[in-house]
């Protein structure tokens, strides 16, 4: 799936096309980029290949030209005790010279868009109360705080 917007003035007063995809199997080099440019990290080839076949892992990158700009990255998590699914966001980004652009924006419609189309029941994200940028992309695109007091546990793995 890609989507072609124009950002127009958004861009430094340039029009510039905006591209939002979704990677799929045989995307392992932009699958490669994002780890690289966001995760200063070399992603094995095998490693992109097995993540990029499985229906269930979502990486959407957004592109500006041939520039990438962001990315945002979920799971679809399957329930026992519905018949929809939600989409868990676990990551989104955007380079800093691109930020305040509407990138975000467009990745988080994006999700709102595979939510719609794949009849999930919700996609959700965690953030810190102190991140402000991201609560407030959060808010501006339509999501809601769910009532409550949640607080996230982690299990460490005794290999790390």
């Amino acid at each position: 799936m890609s989507n072609r917007d124009s950002l127009g003035s958004h861009c430094r007063g340039a029009h510039v096309d905006m591209t939002i995809r979704r990677l799929k199997a045989g995307d392992e080099r932009p699958a490669s980029r994002v780890a690289a440019v966001f995760k200063s990290a070399v992603l094995a080839t095998a490693a992109a290949e097995r993540f990029l076949a499985n229906p269930a892992n979502y990486l959407i990158t957004a592109e500006l030209g041939e520039r990438l700009a962001g990315f945002v990255l979920a799971y679809r998590i399957d329930r026992l005790d519905r018949p929809q699914g939600q989409l868990f966001v676990y990551e989104v980004a955007v380079l800093p010279e691109f930020q305040r652009q509407g990138i975000g924006t467009r990745l988080m419609e994006e999700i709102r868009r595979i939510v719609t189309d794949e009849h999930l029941m919700e996609a959700f994200v965690v953030t810190d109360r102190v991140n402000q940028s991201a609560r407030h992309l959060f808010d501006r695109t339509g999501a809601y705080v769910e009532a409550g007091e949640s607080m996230v546990y982690v299990y460490p793995s005794h290999a790390a």
